[in-house]
Parts: structure tokens; C-alpha cells; sequence
């Protein structure tokens, strides 16, 4: 699948940082930087490159090539996003794992402190700091708002509420999270797959959350959510295995959610109180909205894009970098 241009041994880091990327040459060589200069020293930098046709291999070979916690990895074909970034776990050694976007930026203390938390509290399953976020150039856009404070509750049920039912951008799937945990909780290959697995790690662990922009995210047209509003296009960025016209994200999405309930191992109250949760799901954040979209977009392809401007233009933003953005300054 690969080649590993660098290696530090069979030593365990504490942390793997894993940077899946694709044509990222602008700003691949920006978060490797910051990764680097993390003042936690003991880490591992895991590049998955998904066959970049531009400058972005030769870029990451050279971080290779002066850092040996640098670890490159390229695959020999596209496979999509969400296998690269399996890919990039699957390569790591860290007790901790977190994935860094391409065009992302990291404070640096901010593996200090989200290691801190985790290593002061078995109990937690991953912890994620606020978002700062920029714009393609770096300047400045806001800081995004933190929802999911009940997902830091110690009952897995209303940790599962909080990521499914309250307004979030699911970021903080990109923060920290334990290896142990993350094992058993693959990223998904479908549109609503980092919802899945925040999903999976709630009902695994406390979600907990450090009050200060550590982590810096980057809007730019190329990101994902502006560049691809399809749903076949998503389905296929997201898996390249993913040819089919018809792929109903938010029905694999739900489908999947019943999945983890099914395999809750809390005991019958608490899966029939998270049963109770999947149907108030269908009533909140136009969940059953985008579920009636998923059909007619099988006859009708650019109805999820239509749809989606509307309730930005009418009703309320994205929760995120578009929410932000709405902001009065």
C-alpha cells in the first residue's frame, strides 16, 4: 500500500500524530511544522500521502529525511479520505493518537494539555481544546463555540445525547484520543463517518474539553465541505470505493447509530434510553430534513446543495467556521 521514507525504532511514543493528505502542498509543510514543535516532546509525525499528484511527497520526504520521528507513508492509488485516514492510525505506535489535517495548525502546548487531562483521568476517552480558526491566507476568523459539554458526563447515555443531538461541527473527533479506544472505533467510509465514531467514543468514555484555541483550523474553497456538495461526489471522496449514485449518508448514518446501541455493554436501561435518544434524533437539527433529501437526491442530485444554502441564507448557519463567519464583527 505504502513506503515509509523514515523510522524511530519499535519505541511507543506517547503520542502519534497521524496527517493524512492529498495534493496538500500549500499548506502540508505549515502543519508538520507545528506538529514538530509541540513541547510534548515524545511523539511520532505519521504522514499518509493518498498519492499526491503535486509537490506534497516530496515536501513530506524531505521532513522525512531531517526528523526521524517523521514516519511517510504514500499510497500506491487514492483509496479516499476516510481509508487514508485509517491508514495513518494503522501506521502509528502511540499510546494517544490524534489526527491533524493537512491544513490544519496546532499550538505548542497543545498535546501537553490534552495529554494532561487524559493522563490525569482514566475515565476520559478523548479530549479536544477550542478552535481557532483562519482563512486560506491565515488571517483571523473567530473562535468556534464548544457544545458538547454533557458529553463529559460519567453517564455513557447522556454523553451519547450530547454528540447526537446537540448543534456541534464534530471536530473534536481531531482531538486526542485513546489508542485503545480508537481500536474499536474505525472512522467510518461515508459522509457522517466522524459522527459515528464521536458516537462510538461516547458511549466508551468521557469526551473532555480544554477552554483555550490550542488547535487552529483553516477555511479555504478546497476544504471538503466547500468543495464537494453532491452526494455521490461526497460518498466518492470519502471512499473511492464509493461509484454509486445512490448513497444515503444520513440513512448508513442512523443505521449505524443503532449498531452502537445494539452493542452497548451498560446493560438494558441504558440501551433502551439510547434507543429512546435515536428517536428524538429524527426531530432535532433537521435531521429529518436531510433524511427525506438523501431520497430525492437519488432523482434530483443537486437538492442536498440547494437545501443547504437555503437553511444557511434563512434559517442558521452550519455550526462551525459558518457560524462564525455569520458573526457581526
Amino acid at each position: 500500500m505504502g513506503d515509509s521514507a523514515s523510522g524511530t525504532g519499535h519505541e511507543v511514543p506517547t503520542v502519534s500524530l497521524g496527517i493524512p493528505v492529498y495534493n496538500g502542498e500549500r499548506y502540508v509543510g505549515e502543519a508538520i511544522r507545528s506538529a514538530l514543535m509541540q513541547s510534548l516532546g515524545d511523539i511520532e509525525v505519521v504522514i499518509s500521502d493518498n498519492a499526491s499528484t503535486d509537490g506534497t511527497e516530496r515536501i513530506c520526504r524531505e521532513f522525512a529525511a531531517a526528523d526521524l520521528r517523521v514516519r511517510y507513508f504514500r499510497n500506491t492509488s487514492n483509496v479516499g479520505a476516510h481509508p487514508n485516514f485509517n491508514l495513518a492510525f494503522n501506521h502509528s505506535r502511540g499510546r494517544y493518537f490524534k489526527w491533524l489535517a493537512h491544513d490544519d495548525l496546532l499550538h505548542p502546548d497543545y498535546l501537553k494539555q490534552c495529554v494532561a487531562v487524559l493522563d490525569a483521568d482514566p475515565s476520559v476517552a478523548l479530549c479536544q481544546t477550542d478552535l481557532a480558526c483562519i482563512d486560506e491566507s491565515g488571517q483571523q476568523i473567530g473562535v468556534i463555540p464548544w457544545r458538547l459539554e454533557a458529553a463529559g458526563s460519567t453517564d455513557p447515555v447522556r454523553r451519547f445525547a450530547a454528540v447526537l443531538l446537540e448543534r456541534h461541527n464534530s471536530y473534536d473527533f481531531m482531538g486526542v484520543l485513546r489508542r485503545d479506544m480508537l481500536v474499536k472505533s474505525p472512522l467510518q467510509s461515508f459522509h457522517g463517518g466522524d459522527r459515528h465514531l464521536l458516537a462510538h467514543v461516547a458511549t466508551l468514555g468521557r469526551i473532555a474539553h480544554v477552554h483555550a484555541p490550542l488547535m487552529t483550523i483553516r477555511d479555504h474553497a478546497n476544504r471538503y465541505t466547500r468543495s464537494k456538495t453532491k452526494p455521490a461526489e461526497r460518498a466518492k471522496w470519502h471512499d473511492a470505493r464509493n461509484t454509486s449514485r445512490f448513497s444515503f449518508p444520513h440513512w448508513r448514518l442512523y443505521g449505524s447509530f443503532w449498531e452502537i446501541v445494539g452493542g452497548m455493554q451498560t446493560g438494558l436501561g441504558h440501551k433502551l434510553r439510547a434507543s429512546g435518544v435515536l428517536l428524538a434524533w429524527w426531530f432535532v437539527n433537521w435531521n429529518g430534513v436531510r433524511m427525506l433529501l438523501d431520497l430525492v437526491a437519488t432523482v434530483v442530485p443537486d437538492a442536498v446543495s440547494v437545501a443547504e444554502r437555503v437553511k444557511q441564507k434563512l434559517f442558521s448557519p452550519a455550526p462551525g467556521i459558518d457560524e462564525i463567519r455569520r458573526k457581526p464583527t
